[in-house]
């Protein structure tokens, strides 16, 4: 049994499709079903349903493809391992992040760590929260910064800080020239949010309901740059962490403090427990943690 035709049979089933599974492949269609054929006949037992709907995996296939999947990603790490020999002059890095995060945080670290270590090929991608766990016990990512406690007790954490939402105002709105305002004075009020699919809205609606206010929102947007967009062009309201407006600086919007209660959630760095750690990976938590203070203290 070799490592390619295991990987043969991962892209089949993922495919369900011999074609796009060869062009993927960069393999003839014919050269890929006969190696197929060929582990088939080396486990004993068929491994994929063939048929005009597609190809899905047997029984014996769908454990074979676990445990190749598994093996796979063992031997990477290991070939991880082996390049980090060369003392961080080689590899790849992903990180999941929050988009929130992602839009106040991320810039510097990025910055930072490819100032440090050029030879390292960093990816970021924005991603929700059970998108980043699903990712890290996937090994698809190396770490994320996120939300804690994290829905998978096997995913690990590294504690930053406390990140409080506030009301976003422009400088015209009636209640931009307050310091502070209970979240109860909110109902009702008009606003510009996040959708259902982010923490930061359902984090704003979970503290409304203690505070018996009823969320008003008459805007869905997906991306924090658009919303203070909207913002700044419609006066309506919109609820986003303290650190926004220190990142995307505009002299009409301004911040207004929450309390009664005080939406706040703790950000931190997250990594699957049984994954090996790579010296990247070590590499980036070290810089991630220099910032720790600066957004603790803010």
């Amino acid at each position: 049994m070799e490592l390619r035709q295991l990987r043969y049979l991962m892209t089949v089933a993922d495919e369900g499709n011999f074609t796009r599974a060869s062009e993927k492949l960069y393999i003839s269609q014919s050269a890929l079903s006969q190696q197929i054929q060929t582990l088939e006949e080396l486990v004993g037992t068929i491994l994929v349903n063939r048929s005009r709907r597609g190809i899905t995996l047997t029984d014996a296939g769908d454990i074979l493809y676990r445990h190749a999947q598994r093996a796979l990603y063992e031997i990477e790490e290991a070939q991880t391992a082996i390049n980090e020999l060369q003392g961080l002059q080689r590899g790849d890095l992903t990180i999941g992040a929050v988009q929130t995060v992602n839009d106040y945080l991320l810039p510097s670290i990025v910055a930072m760590f490819t100032a440090q270590y050029p030879a390292i090929k960093l990816s970021v991608q924005e991603l929700s929260s059970d998108d980043i766990e699903q990712g890290l016990q996937a090994g698809d990512l190396h770490l994320g910064i996120g939300f804690t406690p994290p829905a998978n007790p096997a995913i690990q954490t590294r504690p930053l800080f406390h990140e409080s939402l506030v009301l976003v105002v422009r400088d015209d709105h009636d209640l931009a020239n307050q310091t502070q305002i209970p979240v109860s004075r909110l109902d009702t009020l008009p606003m510009i949010m996040l959708s259902q699919s982010f923490c930061t809205r359902r984090l704003w609606e979970d503290n409304a309901r203690l505070a018996g206010a009823q969320p008003n929102i008459v805007l869905e947007l997906n991306t924090v740059s658009s919303i203070l967009s909207a913002v700044h062009k419609t006066g309506l309201a919109t609820i986003l962490p303290y650190q926004t407006l220190h990142e995307n600086h505009s002299a009409r919007l301004v911040q207004v403090e929450l309390t009664d209660p005080q939406p706040s959630r703790e950000v931190g760095i997250l990594w699957h427990g049984d994954h090996y750690v790579c010296s990247a990976s070590q590499a980036f938590m070290k810089i991630t943690e220099t910032f720790e203070h600066e957004f603790m203290s803010s």
